[in-house]
């Protein structure tokens, strides 16, 4: 089977080692779009030669591909790895309600989403749906062993808009529990500042699914606090409450498991240890290729015809 892999060079976090495995297997080609190709998204796909491929997928978010997405209708062996569908059912999101119905528009294609909960409520609007969860490269991210002088650390963006629940919540922490949020660059300074973290603060609230920071900080050594995203997320993860990670629901929640967590450093160390041995043995990106591999392979489904609740003219008079 011959497979095209369609990603971008300007990536925040590199898949590099999850397409390389996955590349083994089929025979493959990997284009990386520059910004410029991008944006010009129609006349990319037109020119990348697809109809020689059994597969084409597409590493592209749909609020990047944006007006462009009618294009993906003239691909067959379609497969789209989304990372952002929690957004369509995101209060906060300007795409909330415009994943499913661009998806259906777009004809036959496999949906590879990154939760299981999202993945549930989208194949249940008739679309051919895979759930894979992120991961973490085992290749760039590793516990260094040294010491950790950032009891509570965050890394990463809270000014977007759809982190609206966010923001908040962090800068209380700040206020409160001190708190460091921090901002690096990918690589070598990413490694290096999440392995001086003991405390790694997870703050996907309301997204119904894990971030990849999750396994990225487990990986490094860290204890994961996270936000409980619900929906059987935890126990298909294998993410066990004061065992593997420490799961909170709300601020007052957070706050007091911060206070405990603080009275007992040897729990901290414990639940750490756990969530790095949890992650290295399932949540790596070369425990993801084989099921990319088998989503690959399948048969790739129909869009289902939903069934439409009868009109009040129905109902009363039957029919």
């Amino acid at each position: 089977m011959k497979l095209l892999i369609v990603s971008r060079e300007e990536r925040a976090s590199s898949l590099d080692t999850l397409f390389n495995g996955i590349a083994t297997h089929f025979e493959t080609g990997i284009i990386k779009l520059t910004k410029t190709q991008r944006h010009d998204f129609t006349n990319t796909v037109n020119q990348l030669g697809h109809e020689n491929y059994d597969r084409v997928m597409i590493d592209v978010p749909l609020t990047r591909i944006g007006k462009h997405y009618k294009v993906l209708r003239n691909i067959s062996g379609l497969i789209l790895y989304e990372q952002d569908a929690w957004m369509e059912f995101s209060e906060h999101s300007k795409y909330r309600n415009k994943f499913i119905k661009r998806y259906r528009s777009i004809g036959p294609c496999r949906l590879i989403l990154t939760g299981y909960y999202i993945g549930d409520r989208v194949r249940s609007a008739g679309l051919d749906v895979v759930a894979i969860p992120k991961s973490y490269d085992e290749n760039h991210l590793h516990n260094l062993h040294i010491d950790r002088d950032i009891e509570l650390g965050y890394i990463g963006r809270i000014k977007t808009r759809v982190y609206r629940d966010r923001r908040p919540f962090l800068e209380k922490l700040v206020a409160e529990n001190d708190l460091q949020m921090l901002r690096t660059d990918p690589g070598e300074e990413y490694l290096r500042t999440l392995n001086r973290i003991k405390i790694f603060v997870s703050a996907d609230i309301g997204f119904r699914e894990y971030m990849a920071k999750n396994f990225e900080a487990m990986a490094c050594g860290c204890m994961l606090f996270a936000s409980r995203q619900g929906g059987q997320e935890e126990e298909r993860l294998g993410f066990r409450h004061m065992e593997n990670v420490i799961l909170y629901d709300d601020m007052d929640d957070a706050q007091g498991k911060l206070a405990m967590l603080r009275e007992n450093p040897g729990l901290v160390a414990a639940v750490a240890r756990n969530g790095e041995e949890l992650v290295r043995e399932r949540h790596t990106m070369g425990s993801r290729v084989k099921p990319y591999v088998e989503a690959i392979k399948a048969e790739i489904r129909p869009v289902q015809t939903l069934q439409r609740p009868p009109s009040r003219w129905r109902r009363f008079f039957g029919g």
